[in-house]
This record gives C-alpha cells, sequence and structure tokens, in this order.
C-alpha cells in the first residue's frame, strides 16, 4: 500500500518539461504516448522506414502492408505477462507471479495506422534531435534485432530485451524514463500507468 500511494504522488509531480519553441527549431516530429489504463506504449512514425534504420530492424519482418503503416508503438515489459496476455482479463495469478519474480524482459513493436490525441493518447512535438536521442535510448533494450517465435496476432514482433522487470520498474516505469530523457516533464516515478499519466496529461499537447 506505501509503495502504490508513493507512486501515485510521485507519478502526480512532474519534472519541469525543457521542450522550447526555441530549441525545437523549425522542423519538428509528432510521437505519442498510448496507455490503455495497464500498459504504455511510445509511438513513433515511420518516416517512410527511416525509423526502423535508426533502430537497426527490418521491416519486411512484418506481415503487414508497409504503406498503410503510419506509427510504430514500442514497448518493455515482462516476457511471461506481454506474451501471455492479449486482454487485462487473460491476468492470471501464476502469470502474474512469474512476471513479478524478476522476469525477463522483451521489447514488442506494434504497427499502426493514423494517430490522433484524445482519450489516452497522448502527442508531442519533439524536435528532430530529441526524436533522434529517443530511438537511441529505446535501442538500447533491445538485447537482439531478431524477432521471436511469438506474436499477439496483429503484425506485430517480440524482441529479447534488456533488463529484468519488476513491480517498481515496470513498461509504464520504463515509458516515463524514455520521455523524461529527452526532456518531457513527465512524473519522478511512474510503475502505473495512473501515475503516469498525471505527467501525461499536465505536459501533452491538447487535442
Amino acid at each position: 500500500m506505501i509503495i502504490l500511494i508513493a507512486a501515485l504522488l510521485l507519478g502526480a509531480v512532474p519534472l519541469p518539461a525543457s521542450i522550447s519553441n526555441e530549441a525545437q527549431g523549425d522542423e519538428t516530429i509528432t510521437i505519442y504516448v498510448l496507455s490503455n489504463g495497464f500498459h504504455s506504449d511510445i509511438a513513433v512514425p515511420r518516416l517512410g522506414g527511416d525509423t526502423f534504420e535508426w533502430l537497426d530492424l527490418i521491416e519486411d519482418d512484418y506481415p503487414v502492408q508497409l504503406d498503410q503503416v503510419e506509427y510504430w508503438a514500442l514497448g518493455w515489459g515482462s516476457k511471461t505477462a506481454y506474451t501471455s496476455l492479449m486482454a487485462v482479463s487473460d491476468l492470471t495469478l501464476s502469470i502474474a507471479a512469474k512476471a513479478l519474480a524478476f522476469d525477463e524482459s522483451v521489447m514488442h513493436i506494434t504497427p499502426l495506422g493514423a494517430l490522433a490525441a484524445g482519450e489516452n493518447v497522448y502527442a508531442f512535438e519533439i524536435s528532430v534531435p530529441q526524436y533522434e536521442a529517443l530511438l537511441e535510448n529505446m535501442k538500447r533494450f533491445f538485447s537482439s534485432t531478431e524477432p521471436l517465435d511469438v506474436t499477439q496476432g496483429f503484425g506485430d514482433r517480440f524482441y529479447k530485451g534488456k533488463g529484468r522487470f519488476a513491480p517498481w520498474l515496470s513498461c509504464n516505469t520504463w515509458t516515463g524514463r524514455r520521455l523524461r530523457e529527452i526532456g518531457i516533464g513527465v512524473g519522478v516515478w511512474t510503475p502505473t500507468s495512473q501515475s503516469l499519466e498525471f505527467g501525461l496529461q499536465a505536459v501533452a499537447s491538447k487535442p
């Protein structure tokens, strides 16, 4: 209970955002943070394949029509939970127990079409240098660029990740850190989607 209260309180204390119009310059790139109340992803534009080149990934590994892909949603999390859950309702005690016991991690990428800011979808306009830094920071968490033989059935792919999952180091903690690294002032500690969204609601571009 103490940990949950601390997570909510620290999530409600956003760090000052360091993004400014001067820092952005003339060219900006729109990214999104997607939250379903349990898990979060960072969605980055395809940019005609440039994004995957920066990540050292291969678009042809994805069984989708690439000309219909506008964004790639990237997330990090527990291998057991990530590869077993299609919905929160699929969560079982055995899955939760294994995930919370310092489970191995995976990176997950899902192809998406057009996005717009709205409920549980948060938009950010960032500069090209910030975008490149974001990709470099996410790239560090791929242990391999070879897709695993598992999918959720949406044209998505999983990869072996770096780091171990823990209650205090969750998918939402990962998302919050990646945003803070490029100057987006979300909460100090965001282990839950609720704590993450406190900060997102404060600093995201309004729809």
